[in-house]
């Protein structure tokens, strides 16, 4: 084999690559709109390649190779009201975030006061720490 005829090999082999990157990545960022929207991220492999899968709809989708199947109808009326509901109930406000956040807190609070090991105190401290500054945040884009 020439050494034109090699490199030429070489590139197209290249150029396979990058496509099947590019459709790993497609597929992968369809999952993860799937999982936002409300999907579920399956233990059940893949019949295909026995990768994951996400269900979403009445569907089983591959997020590897893209293998799509039905569920069946009972599972798929059920998983169809859970999305419904997902998508009436809109995501929660601040003010219910920055009280999440407070009690987070408060739990934290009691946790260090009544922990004796000095490395767990730390651990929770700075998660604590972690905590006040998202609450910081939340106050400034509330008002």
């Amino acid at each position: 084999m020439s050494r034109v005829e090699s490199t030429k090999k070489k590139f197209d082999s290249d150029v396979c690559n990058i496509m099947t990157s590019d459709e790993s990545a497609a597929r992968l960022k369809n999952a993860a709109s799937l999982l936002i929207k409300g999907g579920t991220l399956t233990s059940e492999p893949c019949p295909k390649c026995g990768n994951a899968q996400v269900r979403f709809a009445g569907k089983l989708s591959c997020i590897s190779c893209g293998n799509e199947q039905r569920m069946d109808s009972e599972n798929a009326e059920q998983e169809t009201k859970v999305a419904e509901k997902r998508e009436q109930n809109p995501v929660p406000s601040l003010q219910s975030s920055a009280v999440l956040v407070e009690e987070k807190i408060a739990l934290l609070v009691s946790e260090i006061s009544a922990e004796g090991d000095i490395s767990l105190q730390k651990q929770r401290a700075e998660l604590l720490e972690i905590y006040l500054r998202i609450l910081e945040k939340i106050r400034g884009l509330s008002r």
